[in-house]
């Protein structure tokens, strides 16, 4: 063999060889630098509740378990919200909402999503009571309101959301929503 021919292929493996280890080392600061943005990064979480089927109302009589049901899944959906599942309430409130009243709650809760995106805002709603009235269709949910920029709360606050419903085609649909300070 001839010492040339020998010392080109030994600068090739060394070449070879520090290539790899440069890749390497390159590889190993982006893993650290990924580590170190991963871990000083945290998020909020908004869980969805589970979706309510539809009910029915028959000879007049309607199941006051169902109306909790679609009451809490649309204050879930709609003050359990973050910027990332806004269009998961406004799919709730186009399903619950009655035939008359879709577009004013449609265009309410759009205004609110806007504002959530925009702010970055997310919001959470931990229920305590909920007491509804049969004869007026009205159902109060008292429970605490917690509202969040990015990561840190900035409101926490007893709140009343107050659901008013009517009966449409056998069935009962959400026609307002709005929500005040609870009474101490």
């Amino acid at each position: 063999m001839d010492f040339n021919q020998v010392n080109k292929q030994l600068r090739n493996a060394r070449l070879q060889r520090n290539s790899v280890f440069f890749f390497l080392v390159v590889m190993t600061f982006v893993n650290i630098a990924l580590v170190s943005t991963i871990s000083r990064t945290t998020r909020t979480t908004v869980l969805i509740p589970s979706r309510v089927s539809d009910g029915m109302v028959a000879a007049g009589a309607m199941d006051q378990r169902y109306v909790e049901g679609l009451a809490l899944d649309a204050v879930y959906s709609i003050y359990n919200t973050s910027p990332e599942t806004t269009a998961s309430g406004r799919q709730v409130v186009e399903r619950l909402a009655s035939v008359r009243d879709r577009a004013k709650l449609l265009q309410e809760y759009d205004e609110v999503a806007k504002d959530v995106t925009e702010r970055r805002i997310s919001t959470r709603f931990e229920r305590y009571r909920i007491e509804f009235d049969t004869n007026t269709l009205i159902m109060r949910v008292t429970g605490r309101l917690t509202t969040y920029v990015e990561t840190e709360v900035v409101n926490v606050a007893e709140r009343v959301v107050i659901l008013r419903f009517v009966e449409e085609a056998s069935s009962v649909r959400l026609a307002a929503m709005s929500i005040e300070e609870a009474e101490v």
